[in-house]
């Protein structure tokens, strides 16, 4: 019964054994599985990790590249160093490297005179730095750019950039004495006033006597270049005050001799001797650097209170001095001085002997408006003399002289009212300009995120592809494990039967002989009853030890299968756990970037929007349409059109008059009524210049109403004016003129790089002709377009008027109401 006990034991044994192994994961086996998953970890940290390392590599490079720019020496070394920078910012999309690379590249061009290079690219740090809140590096770009247009006289745009400025800093009064500067040089001297106020209550109380003298200084020169001489010379009176308290004696003497000029302007000679007089006697104390300037002034003065012979001794100082300096220059304008005191004097001979040698040195100083007044003042003296013929001669040669002064003056102004369009144009075409580069790298970096997403997606169906490999590899090696477990544990279990039977088959041996020795001592089975006794109970004793071992033994071998089936669960719920943790990771990152895709689309479409918008406010949209479709818009010739010009009456004086805020709304009202009556009509609005408002029919769409459709316009627009001044008698701009003219024009986009829609031809400048032939009120008309308009208007002949360069022109009116 033992040995079947025992064999019994055995089976159920072996058969816990292998259910145990195909439940459990072989420890080992389940280490190199975590190994791997580590290194698969790894793998991913490294590829995620490497991109925002070698960007923050790369931007480390930019900055370097900027800083050393900062460090050179010569301009090409810096501008070649800030030029790498700025690529490299732009590759990487770093609008922190772009904006600084930027600002350093506009400060070199604005250093060596370019400033449309200039403009852009500080326009492009502004554009970067919109959202940035770089607060004072946007402070450092707005005064950039203001100083840039100050620089090239567009005050209007400084004006708004200084104004920017304000806003963000008030306390910065540098940028507030630039604002006044502007406004002064622009003539818009209300508001100038207002600015150089808060400076002035300042430098009064800080008792900076030097910018208090600078700011008048500029004041009283700006007001004697307007020819506004009592304005003038109120500063130059305020400087008084505070020179002769705290100036030094050369101050005073360059004081005294302005205030005189101002009195010789406002024709107060004696008051402009008195203070001449005074430089005069600072002068004796004290080096003076412009003494012939001051005995000039002193000669007219002294001639103008009757005392020629004097003022004629003090000339004749000059000249000396100005003789042995050899100063040709400035001794055609002394001669020709003196040339015309001694013709005031009636001293003819000498009048002519100095005016002939003005025309030498002017001749020989290439001084033109010399030159031109000495003519004049020759052509005089002979004409007094009455040798005609000669005063013919010189005045024909100052009449040449002076075409050539206009001829030169006409072009240099064109040059640099071409140049300062151009740079003002600049403007509005670099933001759109940099606008569309924002679009097209809002563009890129969606490109960027999806192939980054992409190649995402593919690592991550690789690493799942590896994943199910390793764990296919791991189940085989799992499989082959547990079978050579299964093995062992059965070969154990063989040897464990069979040294139970032998263990069985050596008990019953022991028992057969124990009988036999019974059988053989049975006699003396009394005498050894209980040494018999003592030996079975041994026996049963020993017999029952060996079944306990067995029984602890077999619990032993339970108790450590029962730990390592709870450690192959705790290892698999682990590794579960890792997995799901890993995967949840990896969505929230692909989540991520699709709402940072989502957003970005978004962004493009609004950046796409607004530039849209952009073109269709400078551009017609078919032009514009023209010009995203082809990139490029062809001027065309339309051989009928009709032009509308429109000018308020009285605008120069009113706008002396008004604050610029008020001509501002006032101008801003009225265009806008403009625009919506040209849109009734279908007209298009080509600008405005000032306060003159441009439009035209016909074009960019040609069509056959376009004379009827500006004559009604204009008529409205009158009638809305007429309207408004009756409705709002506070409003300052009340009347104007109207000019109309059908013909040829020639209408596109200027430039290369410029968007600018505008029309040119003949009948653009008639158009502007008849406005200023026109009466308040009233709409004037040319024949031409009177004959397109006749079967609906009813137009009164005017006659014909002289124009410029275009001679006898018929008029007609639109009769009041029209039809």
């Amino acid at each position: 019964m033992g040995t079947g006990v025992a064999i019994t034991s055995v089976e159920d044994l072996e058969r816990e054994v292998k259910n145990a192994l195909l439940r459990v994961v072989n420890p080992f086996i389940i280490a190199r599985l975590a190994l791997v998953c580590c290194l698969c970890w790894g793998t991913i940290q490294g590829v995620l990790a490497q991109a925002p390392e070698e960007i923050e590599r790369n931007t480390a490079e930019a900055d370097e590249l900027l800083e050393q720019s900062r460090r050179a020496v010569s301009a090409s070394q810096k501008e070649s160093l800030a030029q790498k920078s700025l690529s490299m910012a732009r590759d990487l999309r770093y609008d922190g490297g772009i904006a600084r690379a930027s600002v350093m590249l506009g400060e070199i061009y604005a250093h060596s005179g370019k400033p449309q290079e200039a403009l852009q690219y500080y326009l492009e740090a502004e554009a970067k730095l919109e959202s940035s809140g770089n607060k004072p590096l946007q402070l450092i770009v707005k005064t950039a750019i203001g100083d840039l247009f100050f620089a090239e006289k567009l005050y209007a745009p400084a004006r708004r950039y200084y104004r920017e400025v304000l806003a963000m800093k008030p306390e910065d009064f540098d940028t507030r004495e630039k604002a006044a500067d502007a406004c002064l040089y622009d003539m818009r001297f209300d508001s100038a006033e207002i600015l150089y106020k808060d400076l002035i209550h300042k430098f009064k109380e800080e008792g900076n006597n030097p910018r208090l003298v600078q700011i008048y200084q500029k004041r009283a020169r700006a007001y004697d270049a307007a020819g506004d001489a009592g304005k003038s010379l109120y500063y130059y009176l305020l400087l008084q005050d505070i020179i002769e308290t705290a100036g030094t004696t050369q101050e005073q003497s360059l004081l005294y001799n302005n205030l005189g000029r101002q009195y010789v302007s406002l024709r107060d000679y004696l008051k402009a001797l008195e203070y001449f007089r005074k430089a005069e006697m600072q002068c004796s104390y004290i080096p003076c650097d412009y003494p012939e300037v001051l005995w000039a002034n002193m000669g007219i003065a002294l001639h103008n209170t009757g005392e020629s012979k004097r003022g004629i001794e003090y000339l004749l100082k000059a000249q000396k001095l100005l003789m042995s300096r050899k100063d040709y220059t400035a001794l055609a304008n002394l001669e020709h001085l003196m040339a015309t005191v001694y013709f005031g004097s009636n001293d003819i001979y000498n009048a002519l002997s100095h005016n002939q040698t003005a025309i030498q040195y002017a001749k020989d100083t290439k001084q033109k408006q010399v030159l031109a007044e000495a003519y004049r003042t020759g052509a005089d003296l002979y004409h007094d003399l009455y040798d005609f013929e000669k005063a013919f001669e010189y005045y024909r040669e100052y009449l040449n002289v002076l075409d050539e002064i206009r001829q030169e003056d006409q072009t240099r102004e064109q040059r640099l009212t071409q140049q300062r369009a151009l740079l003002s144009a600049a403007e509005g075409q670099i933001k759109f300009l940099i606008a569309r580069q924002n679009f097209k790298d809002l563009e890129l970096n969606q490109v960027k995120f999806e192939r980054e997403r992409l190649e995402l997606l593919n690592k991550n169906l690789e690493l799942e592809a590896r994943r199910k490999e390793d764990e296919v590899r791991l189940l085989e090696a799992q499989k082959d494990a547990d079978q050579a477990k299964l093995r062992e544990q059965t070969l154990q279990a063989l040897q464990a039967r069979a040294q139970l039977r032998l263990a069985a088959q050596q008990l019953d041996a022991e028992k057969q002989n124990r009988l036999i020795v019974e059988l053989r001592e049975k006699e003396r089975l009394e005498r050894v009853q209980n040494q018999a006794d003592s030996t079975r109970r041994a026996q049963e004793l020993d017999q029952i030890q060996r079944e306990q071992a067995y029984r602890n033994e077999k619990e032993a071998n339970f108790r450590r299968f029962a730990y390592i089936l709870g450690l192959a669960l705790f290892l698999i719920l682990l590794v579960v756990g890792i997995s799901w943790w890993f995967a949840r990771r990896a969505k929230r990152r692909v989540e991520s970037q699709n709402r940072q895709i989502q957003a970005q689309k978004i962004q493009i479409e609004a950046e796409k929007q607004k530039s849209d918008v952009l073109l269709r406010n400078i551009l017609p949209e078919e032009i514009a349409t023209e010009l995203k479709t082809s990139g490029q818009a062809t001027p065309r010739l339309y051989e009928s059109a009709t032009v509308l010009f429109s000018d308020f009456v009285n605008f120069t004086s009113l706008s002396a008059k008004l604050t610029p805020e008020q001509l501002i709304d006032e101008l801003n009202e009225c265009f806008l009524a403009f625009d919506e009556i040209c849109e009734r009509h279908g007209l298009e609005k080509i600008k405005t210049i000032g306060d003159a408002y441009m439009c035209a029919g016909g074009l960019p769409v040609p069509n056959e109403t376009h004379a009827t459709d500006a004559v009604g316009a204009a008529l409205e627009m009158a009638a809305w004016l007429k309207h408004r001044r009756e409705t709002n008698p506070a409003s300052f701009l009340t009347e104007m003129r109207i000019g109309i003219h059908t013909g040829p024009v020639m209408a596109g986009v200027i430039g290369k790089n410029k968007f600018a829609y505008d029309i040119w031809g003949d009948a653009v400048n008639l158009a502007a002709r008849l406005e200023e032939h026109g009466e308040p009120g009233r709409v004037n008309i040319s024949g031409a377009t009177a004959a397109a308009v006749k079967h609906l208007y009813k137009a009164e002949h005017r006659g014909q008027k002289d124009v410029h360069n275009k001679g006898q022109v018929d008029m007609y009116f639109i009769v009041d109401g029209g039809r």
